[in-house]
């Protein structure tokens, strides 16, 4: 079973993604259509609904798949905004003076501090509904801080290997060092904790708009397709079941992965380069 998770994982990532991708092709109908709001309502799975539908006559597995297109978008857009803007930071941090670099930790720091929350409500008090590319960048901009102090660690352990101080010695310039030096050293544990935290904006997204301060109606997301399951989670569960299950499976999914890269980055540390 732990031989065989890394694999399992990775397939159900992969179909997951492609399914987002392809959503407007496999999905049977529009993700707000409402087929017949008074004799579909609420109707459980059957052949021609495989999912059933919800309290407004729409098919769950169409909201499903569009769900998943608007939700792995966020995450993915977010994530790599945390990534690129934390790596640069947090590199540009370790291998600037120490006085410098220790101000711009402090920065990391204090913004690390400052509640998500506090952060979204301001936005949707300021702007009102965010759309999906805004919801993006307002969660990779509260995302980069801890990729960059990730970041700031790494480059100063690698800095401190006597193959980079030999580089140094051997006259190589500082750009050329970074790169060949001490990038690759980046590359594995930099994108284990991405796929990390793809799972955690993933959650935090469908939270989001789970709240109303995400994605909203009659735009499809995970999350707010649990608030609109709520009213009737007795008389009808698949509703809600539903995006729950897509959300779990792909923050799951997507957690075992990031485990798996990360004793791969462990098991896979190279030795000294070549100058």
């Amino acid at each position: 079973m732990r031989n065989n998770m890394p694999r399992f994982s990775t397939i159900v990532f992969g179909a997951i993604v492609l399914l987002a991708i392809l959503a407007p092709l496999v999905a049977p109908f529009g993700p707000a259509q409402q087929l017949d709001i008074v004799a579909l309502k609420n109707r459980a799975p059957s052949v021609t609904h495989l999912l059933g539908t919800d309290a407004y006559s729409r098919d769950l597995l169409s909201r499903a798949l569009f769900g998943a297109r608007t939700s792995l978008f966020v995450a993915f857009a977010a994530t790599t905004i945390a990534t690129v803007v934390g790596t640069l930071w947090g590199g540009l941090a370790a291998t600037a003076a120490n006085r410098l670099g220790d101000g711009m930790m402090l920065i990391v720091d204090v913004l690390r501090s400052v509640p998500r929350m506090l952060l979204f409500l301001v936005a949707v008090a300021l702007a009102g509904a965010l759309s999906p590319v805004w919801l993006a960048a307002l969660l990779g901009i509260s995302a980069w801080p801890a990729i960059s102090r990730m970041a700031f660690v790494l480059v100063r352990d690698v800095q401190s290997r006597s193959f980079v101080e030999a580089a140094h010695a051997a006259g190589s310039a500082p750009g050329r060092v970074f790169l060949r030096h001490i990038a690759p050293h980046l590359t594995g544990p930099l994108t284990a904790a991405g796929t990390l935290l793809l799972a955690d904006i993933l959650a935090l997204e469908s939270g989001l708009s789970f709240l109303g301060l995400g994605i909203k109606p009659p735009g499809a997301s995970w999350g707010n397709m649990v608030q609109d399951a709520l009213p009737y989670l007795g008389s009808a569960w698949w509703t809600a079941a539903v995006p729950c299950a897509c959300l779990l499976v792909t923050v799951f999914s997507a957690s075992a992965l990031a485990d798996q890269l990360q004793k791969m980055t462990r098991r896979d540390e190279t030795p000294v380069p070549g100058l």
